[in-house]
């Protein structure tokens, strides 16, 4: 670890319960992370990319500590380090009352700008209230960081009387980004922030994030499918497949020489706008996800792998360093 170290997750595993029969007895787990590592350093940005339901989002609840609201007998392994000035806290420990302490350190952007915004509190009540829970301000004080904040994301001072519904999706996902800054946390938690918004807006939304990185000094965990967005915006990027981390490195590296098979089919299918390059090779895989339920023993992509050998299936891969800072879950393609 380094001194300039934010967050570190260690061997990270997020279990659901399923439950059946006349009596509700545990019958399965869905293992939607399975023993994940990878740090974050200040004012860096780390993309998280892979297929929808491969524990992305799950990754970012974990590191917020909010899976208790959203399951309450969710069990939780590994640990979550964040490094705050001479004080090192697990949130993988913390009860959701205990974390309180910390919530204004590590906020999150949600993906969908019409579900996480109240509709019944205006602008102003939704950006002042986490400042109303983790500061001192008085109202008057309030009411100038909401008109603050508001400019900063592209807003005027005057729209904080409005309600979510009188804005557009790229609007209200401005609002969310000013709620997330509004107490100057560590790290924010971005769960595919554009994903819900058109195309031409969302490039907007993406410079407004790397401008606001840059100027409040915050680190991201930037959660996308766009890969190429990803690689825009990010410092560093983590591939998953199926709860367990296939890839990580720099951005470059892991964008333009991708290692591991998987990684190397999700950037074969990212559109090139260069017409010189327009008859690149598609890598396309074969069979469907499994399902986290009845993961496939050693190697979880296995099945999919285009390079897959027989011992593939009896152990898992160990996630190592394959270069300097390039870590990767795949002993073949260091043969």
């Amino acid at each position: 670890m380094s001194k300039n170290t934010l967050v570190e997750v260690k061997n990270l595993s997020v279990h659901f319960p399923v439950h059946g029969g006349v009596f509700s007895k545990r019958v399965a787990s869905v293992k939607a992370v399975d023993g994940i590592s990878f740090s974050i350093d200040r004012k860096q940005i780390v993309g998280m990319v892979g297929e929808s339901g491969c524990g992305k989002t799950t990754v970012g609840r974990a590191m917020i500590n909010i899976l208790k609201y959203v399951a309450p007998d969710v069990e939780v392994g590994g640990s979550i380090e964040y490094h705050f000035g001479d004080e090192t806290v697990d949130f993988a420990k913390l009860s959701p009352g205990a974390v309180r302490k910390y919530r204004s350190r590590v906020q999150m952007i949600f993906q969908d700008p019409y579900a996480s915004l109240n509709p019944r509190m205006t602008v102003a009540q939704i950006i002042s209230e986490p400042l109303q829970l983790h500061t001192d301000m008085n109202s008057k004080e309030q009411a100038e960081r909401v008109g603050w904040l508001l400019d900063k994301v592209g807003l005027q001072a005057v729209q904080a009387r409005r309600y979510p519904h009188e804005f557009s999706g790229g609007q209200r996902q401005r609002v969310g980004i000013a709620r997330a800054l509004a107490t100057n946390p560590d790290l924010i938690i971005c769960d595919e922030p554009v994903s819900a918004l058109d195309v031409s807006i969302q490039a907007q939304v993406i410079n407004l994030m790397m401008d606001l990185q840059d100027e409040f000094d915050v680190s991201y965990l930037f959660i996308a499918h766009d890969l190429s967005v990803v690689e825009h915006i990010s410092d560093k990027i983590a591939v998953m497949y199926l709860g367990d981390m296939a890839e990580y490195g720099n951005a470059q590296d892991v964008y333009h020489t991708p290692r591991h098979p998987y990684s190397k089919a999700l950037l074969s299918a990212v559109p090139l706008p260069d017409p010189s390059r327009k008859n690149r090779q598609r890598i396309v895989l074969k069979g469907d996800v499994p399902t986290p339920l009845n993961k496939p023993s050693g190697c979880a992509f296995r099945t999919r792998c285009p390079i897959a050998e027989p011992s593939c299936a009896k152990i898992k891969p160990i996630f190592e360093e394959h270069a300097a800072g390039h870590y990767v879950a795949c002993p073949i393609v260091k043969k």
